[in-house]
């Protein structure tokens, strides 16, 4: 009987673990970062490394995000890890300490300038959790994490970055600011619950639906747009129209009345992104414009 219930505790606390770490933003972004470095021309070595390395330093962001909200949590998401007692704080900071030093140290393993975006990358992420989460501007750093993503893996890949980032970069930010809508459609009923604001609770759904559509709407035309003018290759051009769907169904299930659904969009959205950029990165690559400087 002690052995089942000591089995039960296990269990319930690995559950706890991988809900502390929010494992999907976490594994999508280590993806992407991955799949990036490939794209720069890092052999399998590097981008396996740098992928490692920003699982870890998401995985510190988010154990963060949730020691930060526990309070807030305990009203609007009960069944969160720590407010539910399957895991403490003191837990929860060792894993945020150990994902943290993780990352930093795989990244500063690949080269200097991997280090730097890195330690940049969750500074950011820590300032959205400490300062800005809660506020009408946590879209702010929400949109920059997007956006130090390809830089994270180019310069990790190959040190440098090529002129076309004065281009991406931008797009980076739109796309980040367009999730972060999202994101924060999904956490309206909560953050209301918990007296938190965010740019839904204060633009309210109809305006923060209105502004997810003409971001996606901006990123999506300027993507295609610049791949036909550049004759990009097959291959990328069905990464972006395999995003560009997602993009549209994850909007379609933000618009909707069910909490699930809502919930579930930015998630949709989220890869989406990842394909329209990773086929939009493709074609600009196949075309030469991702030479580096």
């Amino acid at each position: 009987m002690h052995a089942a219930c000591a089995g039960g505790r296990a269990i319930d606390r690995a559950v706890g673990l991988f809900r502390l770490v929010h494992p999907f933003p976490s594994v999508l972004n280590a993806a992407a970062a991955g799949l990036l470095a490939g794209l720069a021309g890092a052999d399998l070595g590097v981008a396996a490394r740098l992928a490692f390395a920003m699982l870890a330093l998401q995985f510190a962001i988010g154990t963060a995000n949730d020691m930060v909200d526990v309070s807030a949590d305990r009203i609007g998401h009960p069944l969160k890890p720590i407010p539910s007692g399957r895991l403490t704080a003191d837990f929860a900071r060792v894993v945020f300490a150990v994902c943290a030093v993780a990352g930093l140290t795989l990244a500063a393993s690949v080269r200097f300038e991997a280090l730097v975006v890195g330690a940049i990358g969750l500074s950011d992420g820590l300032f959205y959790d400490l300062r800005l989460k809660g506020t009408p501007w946590s879209w702010v750093p929400f949109a920059a994490g997007v956006a130090l993503l390809p830089v994270f893996s180019w310069l990790g890949a190959v040190g440098t970055l090529p002129r076309a980032f004065l281009g991406i970069l931008p797009m980076a930010l739109l796309a980040g600011a367009m999730l972060a809508t999202t994101n924060a459609l999904a956490d309206q009923e909560g953050d209301r619950a918990a007296g938190a604001r965010s740019i839904a609770t204060e633009l309210g759904r109809n305006s923060t639906l209105m502004a997810n559509a003409a971001l996606l709407a901006a990123i999506q035309a300027i993507a295609v747009g610049t791949t036909i003018a550049t004759g990009g290759q097959l291959a990328g051009i069905l990464a972006e129209a395999a995003g560009i769907v997602l993009g549209w169904a994850g909007l379609g299930l933000a618009a909707s009345s069910q909490n699930r659904l809502v919930r579930l969009a930015w998630e949709i959205q989220a890869i989406g992104v990842v394909a329209l950029g990773a086929g939009w990165l493709a074609s600009l690559s196949s075309a030469g414009f991702l030479g580096t400087t």
